[in-house]
């Protein structure tokens, strides 16, 4: 595929999206950065093989720039609040160093025979197939099997193919190694790919093939994968190409492997022999690393089967693309061996501030300690101080190609406004522990915001205070004690007399506890003045009020209630039944139902929920006798004491303005036997069974007796029928 890196980088220019130029002036272990004219002295520089880093972050510039001694120059970050993503015309063609040559496949040369390989004439052929094999049935292979290229994505391709060999089949094979044809039986394994930085193919003089070498790739480190965009077109789709990949320290290595062959000098391999046919896909394989083995070479060997000899003529795999994937990216960084907390080393931005109180910190780069991603990638760390305690550090990290990089900027301020605030204690469904918090959201001039849920999961409150900076352990309250503020007195209650008053916070260090109900509510902390202003979030009543619990054939759940009527949105009133073989049915309130029969529904609901007043924690109030007829005073908001009904069915009044609620029991329906509210066959159809003897009177809560003349008879049945009938 044709190269576009050179008109992407005019374009970047034209669009004012980087610096013009970058240089830099080595001396000694420092050197200075210009930046379109802007020099910077005597930064720190961090040199890994031959190539210098150094992280620049000074007064509006974060850059990290890599060097090498032939002035090959790369900057990434921002310079006056603009992107910066500078390479001087060198870095390309240094970074290829890095990768397999002619993996593009753009260019291909002659090997005699009307033969070619991928490579331009008298380059560096590092791609090779059976026109330069060689063995007893070299001559043979190079007639039937033959690389070719085909147009692919405004470029060229490679495309193997598989080719009948009279009883076998000739799997078609690229590799950088060097392919031998040592027998006709296809599943020899004299018939292989292989790889030796050492061997001297050239000194056979009738090896005319062999000056198309040298047959290995050298490396110059470890990648961490390997991609490529393969298209795989086979006859029989039960056949899987295969792609392979394997790092040696350079002495002899081939594929397939020998039977009891074992080798010693693979340092890393990425294989998978299970490509399956289907159209241009982008493959990414990675390497996994054997300790111990220097990384000197590859070879790749792509192949139309997996299997010797089963392929198909006529199969082919097309190939582009191929590319070495250096990682190089930060999985943690730590301070004096504690890892720093908040980072999210995959986000946009890289900035991050740290603050801290107490005695000045004397931070140096060795009092960080980064862990990277990325067998080759290189950390550069540079601290500047600025002062009375305040640092701007500059991490930054890079692969050996210069194409993956990161860069992290810490801002460590010894202040306890650290751009942070978060509320500690029973919120949110959280416990006290000093490496826990809810985040506040930030404004401006250090005023932050939250939206709290409180249960009163102790003695019926929640307690809550400050922070600016959370620890790393559960107990390291020491560690963030400067950070801490709270209310001026302990367990300070925050109710009606106070909501919306803007409460005075401690000085630093000092922290003694808010106390608030259960419910919802909006927080406005000011970090400049020291106030604390505290609103409830919403008025639980709704409009509507539902019946919880074991009424008219419900259970208990926070999704499913029965609505109660209303006319004024004041009085509510309900016919309610409990039916079954229970001494008591058990009920609340709530004005909202929740979407899930979950906890999390439970929770939902919970400030919604009101019933018999007193505690949650006090048994059940049972509505029985002088407590029918009678208003009885409801519970607050968020309490959820039950009362308790025996079966029957009744009436209900709720007056959400007296807070009272009125349970009166329904008269019975004459003739209404099971008491489903209507006079209907089915009462009669239970008389009839109490006559036969198959049922009882005692199963069901209304009155059998239906005639009052005693006892259960035919007249009983008659009188419900002159009832249905209306004559009675």
């Amino acid at each position: 595929m044709k190269k576009i890196s050179t008109l992407l980088a005019a374009a970047a220019c034209v669009l004012g999206l980087q610096a013009q130029t970058v240089t830099v002036s080595p001396h000694d272990n420092v050197c200075d950065v210009t930046v379109d004219g802007t020099t910077y002295n005597n930064v720190a520089v961090t040199t890994v093989g031959d190539i210098h880093l150094v992280a620049l972050n000074r007064d509006g510039v974060s850059l990290l720039v890599r060097y090498t001694d032939t002035n090959t120059v790369a900057a990434h970050g921002t310079f006056n609040g603009q992107p910066v993503d500078y390479t001087s015309d060198a870095v390309a063609a240094y970074a290829q160093t890095f990768q397999i040559p002619n993996s593009d496949f753009e260019e291909w040369h002659s090997v005699g025979n009307n033969l070619y390989e991928p490579g331009a004439e008298g380059t560096l052929y590092s791609w090779h197939g059976f026109g330069t094999c060689f063995g007893d049935y070299s001559g043979t292979a190079r007639t039937i099997s033959k690389l070719t290229y085909e147009d692919h994505n405004g470029g060229k391709c490679a495309v193997v193919s598989c080719t009948d060999l009279w009883i076998a089949k000739a799997n078609g094979t690229l590799t950088t190694g060097r392919l031998k044809a040592g027998s006709m039986t296809a599943t020899s394994y004299d018939n292989h790919s292989e790889m030796d930085m050492n061997a001297n193919y050239s000194s056979d003089e009738n090896d005319k093939y062999a000056k198309y070498g040298p047959f290995f790739v050298q490396l110059y480190a470890k990648p961490d994968s390997i991609k490529s965009s393969i298209k795989v077109a086979l006859k029989n789709n039960s056949h899987k190409a295969s792609f392979s990949a394997a790092i040696t320290d350079g002495s002899y290595y081939q594929e397939p492997i020998p039977d009891g062959t074992t080798y010693t000098n693979v340092a890393a391999s990425a294989k998978n022999e299970a490509l399956p046919t289907q159209d241009w896909t982008d493959y990414t394989f990675p390497f996994t690393y054997n300790a111990g083995v220097d990384a000197k070479a590859i070879m790749v060997t792509i192949s139309t089967n997996a299997q010797p000899g089963t392929g198909t003529g006529g199969d082919k795999v097309y190939v582009d693309d191929v590319e070495l994937i250096y990682n190089a990216g930060i999985n943690n960084i730590a301070l004096n061996g504690v890892t720093l907390e908040g980072f999210n080393f995959d986000a946009a931005t890289k900035t991050y501030d740290l603050s801290y109180s107490g005695q000045a910190l004397n931070l140096t780069a060795e009092n960080f300690d980064v862990t990277t991603e990325g067998q080759s990638a290189m950390v550069v760390k540079n601290v500047e101080n600025l002062g009375y305690g305040n640092y701007r550090v500059a991490i930054g990290v890079t692969g050996p190609d210069f194409k993956n990089y990161a860069l992290y900027t810490i801002n460590v301020t010894r202040n306890p406004l650290t751009g942070k605030a978060y509320v500690m204690g029973t919120v949110n469904g959280n416990t006290w522990a000093a490496n826990v918090g809810y985040e506040m959201t930030a404004g401006e001039n250090n005023v932050y915001t939250a939206r709290i849920t409180t249960t009163g999961s102790a003695d019926g409150y929640d307690y809550f205070s400050f922070t600016t900076q959370l620890a790393n352990d559960a107990d390291g309250w020491d560690g963030i004690k400067g950070f801490r503020t709270g209310a001026e007195s302990a367990d300070l209650l925050i109710d009606d007399s106070n909501l919306g008053t803007a409460l005075s916070l401690t000085d630093w260090g000092i922290y003694n506890s808010f106390k608030i109900a259960a419910g919802e509510w909006d927080l406005t902390l000011d970090l400049n003045n020291k106030t604390l202003t505290v609103s409830k979030v919403f008025n639980p009543i709704t409009g509507k009020v539902y019946i919880l619990g074991e009424v008219n054939g419900n259970a208990w759940a926070p999704n499913v209630g029965y609505e109660m009527s209303t006319e004024d949105e004041k009085v509510y009133t309900a016919e309610v039944t409990t039916a079954g073989n229970k001494s008591f049915y058990y009920f609340s309130f709530t004005t909202q139902l929740a979407e899930n029969n979950d906890q999390g529904g439970w929770n939902y609901i919970l400030p919604y929920r009101f019933g018999a007043f007193g505690d949650t924690d006090m048994p059940d109030y049972l509505i029985t006798g002088n407590a029918l007829n009678t208003p009885l005073n409801l519970g607050e908001f968020g309490k959820t004491r039950a009362y308790g009904l025996e079966a029957g069915k009744w009436n209900f009044t709720l007056d959400m303005e007296a807070r009272t609620l009125t349970v009166t029991k329904k008269p019975a329906l004459r003739g209404d036997v099971n008491n489903d509210g209507s006079v209907d066959v089915g009462d009669v159809n239970i008389l009839v069974n109490i006559l036969l003897g198959l049922d009882s009177a005692s199963n069901y809560t209304g009155d059998a007796n239906v005639d009052g003349e005693g006892g259960i008879d035919v007249g009983d049945v008659n009188a419900i029928i002159n009832i249905m009938l209306g004559h009675q």
